[in-house]
């Protein structure tokens, strides 16, 4: 058999991923024996450099940078349609959702790794469809938004002057500067809501999470109850809430309770349709796009992923 093949992408985290990937190397070896390591040269070319690993015979891939990361890499997985790969994870990031719930036997030099391949497992996948015309599309593996946790990431990653002096400070408050800057500034979205089947609803959108894992945006989470392999999106949405509303739905959230707060929508489903007179960010396992539409499905058990 190949020896799995990691995809490093250097620059993560805001280009400390090579020097957090320095302290990891060693021990990673030490507990899954030798593998080959590929940097990933650019967003674009990611696609090209799995094609051509998958053309060599390479089966089994870890991701090592942060959440988008693991989200290029998947959807280069996804897109060639290659079947019998299984992915794994080295946490380089900030928030590194994809390893949560942290487990203490899965760091290795204070970072969280998921690379058990012999027990990996399939899991589902998002599938957004976006546009207007032509559509696009993308997957992610644990969650998309749309509202004020997507215009916070679409903010954060445009990097302004302001940004970066705080992240020569500290990552977190960075971070903690962006999610002030939406909550006090966002203005909700009205868009026509339609979840499989149901009559569409036409709502002021504060923040619409869809979910296959529950931890989203370092430490929230939702109490929806979901897991990787259940054929299901978890839906949650807050409406028209005012600026005390939304500081207290981030407390919940932070304390991982959100179902049955007032101005609150949540429930499961396989299809989710949304659709505005106004452009909005899509956050996609913390890559963002833009759209005026956009349709959320779940592909049942589509890859295999180390839980």
């Amino acid at each position: 058999m190949r020896r799995p093949l990691v995809l490093l992408n250097p620059g993560c985290n805001y280009a400390t991923g090579r020097s957090r990937w320095n302290r990891v190397e060693t021990g990673l070896r030490a507990r899954i024996g030798e593998f080959d390591v590929e940097e990933l040269s650019s967003e674009a070319g990611v696609k090209e450099q799995v094609r051509a690993a998958l053309a060599r015979g390479e089966r089994t891939f870890a991701a090592a940078g942060g959440d988008g990361t693991v989200n290029l890499v998947a959807n280069a997985l996804l897109e060639l349609g290659e079947g019998g790969v299984v992915l794994g994870a080295v946490g380089l990031g900030s928030s590194n959702d994809f390893h949560k719930p942290f487990r203490k036997e899965d760091f290795i030099a204070g970072m969280p790794v998921r690379v058990d391949f012999a027990r990996a497992r399939p899991v589902d996948v998002i599938r957004i469809e976006y546009g207007p015309e032509p559509v696009a599309s993308r997957y992610c593996l644990l969650n998309a938004s749309i509202g004020i946790t997507a215009e916070a990431n679409a903010f954060f990653n445009t990097r302004t002057a302001t940004i970066k002096a705080l992240q020569r400070v500290s990552q977190d408050l960075a971070v903690t500067a962006a999610a002030l800057r939406s909550l006090f500034a966002f203005q909700d979205i009205t868009v026509r809501l339609a979840i499989d089947n149901d009559p569409a609803l036409d709502l002021p959108i504060t923040n619409l999470g869809i979910i296959k894992r529950p931890n989203f945006a370092g430490s929230l989470k939702y109490d929806t109850e979901i897991s990787p392999g259940d054929g299901r999106l978890g839906i949650n949405v807050t409406y028209g809430l005012s600026l005390f509303g939304r500081i207290a739905a981030l407390t919940a959230l932070s304390r991982g309770r959100f179902q049955g707060r007032p101005n609150t929508l949540s429930r499961h489903g396989t299809d989710v349709r949304v659709t505005s007179e106004r452009e909005f960010a899509v956050e996609l396992d913390g890559e963002v796009v833009h759209a005026r539409a956009a349709r959320f499905s779940v592909i049942p058990k589509a890859m295999k992923v180390c839980l």
